[in-house]
């Protein structure tokens, strides 16, 4: 019985007679890992930096109050690929840019609740903007979200705001769309701005303030009737005026921008929906 054992013993050896260590194939662990290429640089960011004039067509039917339109100004930072958007209610957001694709996203306070950007996603060329943007709001008990349809430019027919206005002597307002833009500098406390509209219907009318600089020369926004009377006023601190209004049709409002700090000069823009 030992000798299957030992034919069993040479059988399991024999591969191991006449070979040299250098006919066995040496095999290296690093020869079997390949290397996990970095990632590509992201493309070459277009520059989007400066002023934008957005007009958003809201979708808020979730929230029952079907298809809004927004007038909306931006001030876009940019560093490489990366931007800050700042908005004409105070609110900021933090984006990229990579090629022509510019995005943001985040929280701002609005209605009583949050209102969270989910995406945003615009293709700019050459100074205009399209694209879309998605969003819920709460307020911890009631909920809805929506959609919306966004068209920019950095130059939508927006009004010098620069002529020093008074009211009763006032610019009118260009309106595209159902929205209009102003973008001027204030250099003195008795530099007024005003603009005036007539509505086609009554309509709600929404206005939008920021200046930048509110230490330096405090910005205070208000609405007026063909009679000079004031219908609505806002004069915050932190440089970010806003009303909203119901208004009639067949009259003659005036938006105006005035001083009410010491001499200075401060850049503001203006925006105006009509819905």
């Amino acid at each position: 019985m030992s000798k299957p054992i030992l034919l069993l013993s040479l059988f399991l050896a024999a591969p191991l007679f006449g070979c040299s260590s250098d006919s066995v194939p040496q095999v290296v662990l690093g020869d079997l890992i390949t290397p996990t290429p970095p990632p590509p640089p992201p493309p070459a960011a277009d520059d989007v930096s400066g002023n934008w004039f957005l007009r958003i067509a809201d979708n808020q039917v979730n929230c029952d109050l079907g298809e809004i339109i927004d007038a909306k100004a931006l001030v876009i930072t940019q560093d490489a690929n990366d931007i800050t958007v700042l908005t004409s209610t105070g609110d900021v957001f933090a984006g990229t840019v990579n090629g022509d694709i510019v995005e943001w996203t985040g929280d701002a306070d609005e209605r009583g609740g949050t209102t969270t950007l989910t995406s945003l996603s615009l293709t700019a060329s050459a100074g205009t903007a399209s694209g879309n943007a998605a969003w819920t709001w709460t307020d911890g008990t009631d909920s809805c979200n929506g959609t919306m349809a966004i068209t920019a430019s950095q130059d939508w027919s927006v009004t010098d705001g620069g002529q020093n206005s008074r009211p009763g002597i006032a610019d009118a307002l260009v309106f595209t769309d159902g929205v209009a833009f102003v973008a001027g500098t204030v250099s003195q406390v008795t530099d007024d701005d005003y603009f005036s509209f007539v509505l086609a219907t009554d309509a709600t009318v929404q206005v939008e303030l920021s200046h930048f600089d509110p230490l330096n020369n405090d910005l205070a926004l208000e609405i007026l009737d063909e009679n000079l009377n004031q219908v609505a006023f806002s004069d915050s601190v932190d440089g970010f005026e806003k009303v909203e209004v119901q208004l009639l049709a067949g009259v003659t409002y005036t938006i105006g921008m005035r001083p009410v700090s010491a001499p200075g000069s401060t850049s503001y823009l203006l925006s105006v929906d009509v819905n």
